[in-house]
């Protein structure tokens, strides 16, 4: 049985590169994402003969959660593989004093809530795969080790409503890793570093010594290991470059 992956956020950076890779390890390929030009992403790969699929759908918005599941149910009736890659950051340099309600709600939904409703979702489909895997797209700017150290070098990298909804996304991975490890499926966060994407600004957080930020490939590739882990495999860890880290 052909292996199923759903990949959000995937019109463009990290999520269409996780769905190129995952396509070249020949699993089926679903691109959501709220842009419209997820439908041309995915004849991308389609052309590189991948198994590649695209739909529209909204994370703010739970109604259009639906269309994943009925999608998924009607085509394939499991689901292998869901990457939450899809966020927001639009808040850099905001302390929590700074936000207006509007951003702040607004951030959580579409990094938060909606992410934590649409796996919800589709726990059903995943309980039918022979190896469910989940993997949460988070940040090493939301560690609570290194948030709650006044002497961090990070002090100074605010933006608190990402922040605060990647602190939701560690806690969810937990959560639902608990609840689902008695049916072998498996969920962790990891976090891609500092990559050359749309994300990308001037006042992103410094994550070491890289001399350089990382390409897409190099950016997606913990993200598509925790994807295909075996049996084995690690569940409710935080991770970067395939390595556990604190949270």
């Amino acid at each position: 049985m052909k292996k199923v992956a759903l990949i959000t956020g995937a019109a463009q950076g990290i999520g269409f590169e996780t769905a190129k890779l995952l396509g070249e390890q020949n699993y089926s390929v679903i691109l959501a994402d709220v842009q419209p030009n997820v439908v041309e992403k995915a004849d991308e790969l389609k052309e590189l003969g991948m198994d590649a699929y695209s739909l529209e759908f909204d994370l703010s918005d739970s109604s259009t959660f639906q269309l994943l599941v009925d999608f998924i149910t009607e085509n394939f009736g499991h689901l292998d593989a869901l990457i939450n890659n899809a966020a927001m950051l639009v808040d850099m340099g905001k302390h929590p004093s700074d936000l207006s309600e509007t951003l702040f709600r607004k951030v959580m939904e579409v990094n938060y809530i909606g992410p934590f409703l649409l796996t919800q979702k589709l726990v059903p489909l995943l309980k039918k795969s022979e190896a469910g895997r989940i993997v949460n797209l988070s940040t090493q700017v939301a560690q609570l080790a290194q948030l709650s150290d006044m002497n961090s070098p990070l002090r100074e990298d605010i933006c608190a409503a990402y922040q605060s909804s990647k602190v939701g996304v560690n806690a969810m991975t937990v959560l639902y890793a608990k609840e689902l490890e008695s049916f072998g499926i498996k969920v962790n966060s990891c976090c891609p570093g500092w990559v050359d994407s749309a994300m990308n600004t001037e006042d992103l957080p410094d994550y070491g010594d890289e001399a350089r930020p990382k390409t897409l490939r190099e950016g997606a590739d913990t993200s598509v290991w925790l994807a295909t882990l075996d049996k084995e495999g690690p569940t409710a860890g935080f991770f970067t470059d395939r390595k556990r880290i604190g949270w």
